[in-house]
């Protein structure tokens, strides 16, 4: 839904990247503790007794205790990644272990002497295992930031706003000219260039803002501009919504969430607390209220009043400047615009 969305949520990568990333970050825990606390023993035993460090001498208690803290240090890297899933600290994650597995693997493949003809095999099979897998993780996630806007950007309907926006983007250079040629409202935003930078610092602070879950705060989202009536938001937020993952049936479902067996219980009082934010007036009471307080803590209760604010902030703003859909939608299907007053059939 905003109109200065990045692609650093977590919520696009794959699980399997996630578990690639823990499972690497956990041996290697376990590999450091061990060679920093024992590393005559992680010489002579070093996997699960076959020695194959050892083979390689002499051993050296300096060295063994240096890689013992090279290894815990692409643990923390490794879970921090694994924890947070942001892709900056996945590509960090990625590429910081290929420094190490690379080398490592290449010299071992020309040290196989040593070895019986298992433990050579096995030694070749696991650090070919340590490259491939990281390798998969870092080049998936520097390929999934590729929004479809990035692919096929629509072009804005000239004379449909009240206000034209800012042809060129020159004119205020902070502005990224992709994001320019593709948000309307942003083109007209520019009229006023300090109010633009305001505005985009408060898009980027509540985009990097991520103790909910990203699926649940572009629910409330589009349940506000649902409620509000917004078609440029409910346009773009519905294009949005299959790369964070929610599915066609989900948003077909959204306008009777209450009904629906798609959404878990805090999607649905979060969908109640953006329904009663943007009535007008707002209709949140007390009890709704105490509902959210068994779910959310109280910064994650004021990210989410700042997200649902945040789109009725830009409804309005695309209501009356007449700023319509810009067929990001197009082709798939968009999440339909709703009576602002309360209907009859009013959620729980």
């Amino acid at each position: 839904m905003s109109a200065l969305t990045n692609s650093n949520s977590n919520a696009g990568l794959r699980p399997s990247a996630r578990w690639i990333l823990a499972v690497f970050g956990a041996v290697q825990l376990v590999n450091g503790l061990w060679a920093v606390l024992a590393p005559r023993s992680f010489y002579e035993d070093f996997p699960f007794g076959r020695g194959w460090v050892e083979l390689l001498p002499p051993y050296s208690d300096h060295l063994l205790r240096d890689v013992g803290g090279l290894y815990l240090a692409t643990a923390v890297v490794l879970l921090a990644a694994a924890i947070s899933m942001t892709r900056a600290t996945v590509l960090v994650a990625c590429f910081s272990w290929l420094t190490f597995a690379l080398p490592h693997a290449i010299y071992h493949a020309f040290h196989l002497e040593p070895y019986g003809a298992g433990d050579a095999i096995a030694n070749a099979i696991v650090l070919a295992v340590a490259v491939l897998l990281p390798a998969w993780v870092l080049v998936a996630v520097a390929r999934r930031p590729r929004s479809r806007h990035a692919v096929r950007p629509p072009e804005p309907r000239p004379g449909t706003p009240r206000i034209a926006g800012v042809p060129d983007p020159g004119d205020v250079p902070y502005v990224p000219a992709a994001l320019w040629r593709v948000m309307e409202p942003v083109r007209v935003f520019a009229h006023h260039p300090k109010l633009l930078m305001g505005y985009g610092a408060l898009e980027l602070a509540s985009e990097r803002a991520q103790l909910l879950p990203t699926r649940l705060k572009h629910l409330a989202e589009l349940r506000a501009g649902m409620i509000c009536g917004c078609e440029w938001c409910l346009d773009f937020g519905s294009w949005l919504s299959t790369d964070l993952g929610i599915d066609e049936a989900e948003l077909r479902d959204l306008p009777r969430y209450w009904e629906s067996e798609r959404f878990t219980d805090a999607e649905r009082l979060a969908l109640d607390f953006a329904t009663g934010m943007s009535r007008s007036p707002v209709d949140v009471p007390d009890a709704l209220f105490d509902r959210l307080r068994e779910h959310f803590d109280e910064a994650q209760l004021v990210e989410l009043t700042n997200i649902v604010a945040l789109e009725n902030y830009r409804a309005r703003f695309n209501w009356a400047l007449g700023i319509e859909g810009q067929d990001f939608s197009e082709g798939s299907f968009c999440v339909p615009a709703e009576a602002a007053q309360a209907s009859d059939e009013a959620p729980r």
